[in-house]
């Protein structure tokens, strides 16, 4: 296996089965260790405001964990300057005055998710205290397995009835994703390892809390390990697709030669437009890449 892959997630996995071509963009600099989205991409005002609503769900988790409750002017004020902190690094400069309606905008829309976040079962259960033994966790946190290190840590463990709860809250849910039980049971092998939590699989539930058109949606799964296993499987297969599209580039890292998108409808949301031929005119580019794909196996056969 290539060597330069080395890490796993869940937000890896995802890019990589909705387009390679972003997935090459955005990782394939970045293989060896954890960090932020590297600065030449141009991240679009939804991405800003999914990180700064994530931002501020952990911070309020954290002073929930410490008994504070926030009302809603505060809730509004962390979302603002999370917003802004967040712009600020993206755009290197202050908010101009022609996108403060956009920001405005933004704003509402993010108390609006993050109100109704605090209304789902889980969160509403941990914020009234009927679930009382709880963390939040760090996402960066990682599980070396082997050649790997996997990055699948849940957001919220909590324990119930004697069994131990791993929840994932994903605010760019999707629907009906592909193995979507096998990624969500990566959560099980990153807690066995863990020296606070049980290493029997069958005392652990998984879940999973994704903003799907404009609402919360609840998933749940039992792991057992003939499913540990095949999420194993699962994870192994995708580092292997990824080191092929690293190694398809050659060794003058070629683009043109990494599939596009399946579908335009992940290039209307992605943050990588400006790198890419196929934004607006997907079908275009794919027959113009078939054309250079065919361009390149003719020339390396005249070369023999």
């Amino acid at each position: 296996m290539n060597p330069l892959q080395t890490m796993w997630s869940i937000t890896r996995r995802k890019s990589l089965m909705n387009c390679a071509r972003q997935y090459i963009i955005r990782y394939s600099r970045n293989q060896k260790s954890f960090k932020k989205q590297t600065n030449f991409l141009h991240h679009s005002p939804s991405d800003l405001m999914i990180r700064s609503i994530r931002n501020v769900m952990v911070e309020r988790l954290e002073d929930l964990r410490n008994s504070v409750e926030w009302s809603e002017k505060m809730v509004s004020l962390k979302i603002k300057l999370s917003l802004k902190h967040e712009f600020g690094i993206e755009r290197k400069n202050n908010l101009k005055s022609d996108k403060i309606n956009l920001f405005n905008s933004l704003i509402k829309k993010s108390n609006s998710r993050i109100d109704a976040l605090w209304d789902t079962d889980i969160i509403k259960k941990i914020s009234t205290g009927q679930i009382k033994e709880w963390s939040c966790l760090d996402r960066s946190e990682f599980l070396p397995n082997g050649h790997l290190d996997i990055y699948c840590s849940p957001d919220i463990t909590f324990k119930l009835q004697n069994k131990w709860h791993l929840v994932r809250i994903d605010f760019q849910g999707e629907k009906y994703p592909k193995y979507d039980d096998l990624e969500s049971l990566s959560m099980v092998n990153w807690a066995k390892q863990k020296k606070y939590l049980p290493s029997l699989t069958d005392q652990f539930i998984v879940h999973t809390v994704k903003f799907i058109d404009g609402q919360w949606h609840h998933q749940r799964f039992t792991p057992n390990e003939d499913l540990l296993q095949q999420s194993k499987q699962l994870l192994e297969k995708d580092v292997e697709q990824m080191n092929k599209l690293v190694n398809r580039m050659g060794p003058l890292s070629d683009l043109s030669l990494v599939p596009l998108s399946s579908s335009v409808h992940y290039c209307k949301k992605c943050s990588c437009k400006s790198l890419c031929p196929a934004y607006g005119e997907l079908e275009i580019s794919k027959i113009e890449q078939k054309a250079i794909e065919y361009h390149n196996a003719k020339t390396m056969y005249e070369l023999k």
